[in-house]
């Protein structure tokens, strides 16, 4: 599933805001590290516990997730 978000953030950007601060979600791996990066390119680490709000667009792929099948 961690792969699949990632190839999900490598096409689209989703922002996400940590402290007062906008960033771009880059990577997230499996022990809840995220890595961003900033309006400047600056990359920065966090846990995904630090993200205050994701980026509004985000909510509209929740919709999604109910007309989506997976295989087992």
């Amino acid at each position: 599933m961690i792969e699949n978000l990632n190839k999900l953030l490598e096409k689209n950007d989703i922002m996400v805001r940590i402290d007062s601060t906008w960033y771009c979600l880059d990577e997230v791996d499996k022990s809840g590290t995220i890595w961003v990066s900033d309006e400047d390119g600056g990359e920065h680490e966090f846990d995904v516990m630090d993200v205050d709000e994701f980026d509004p667009m985000f909510k509209t792929f929740k919709e999604m997730d109910k007309n989506i099948v997976g295989i087992a």
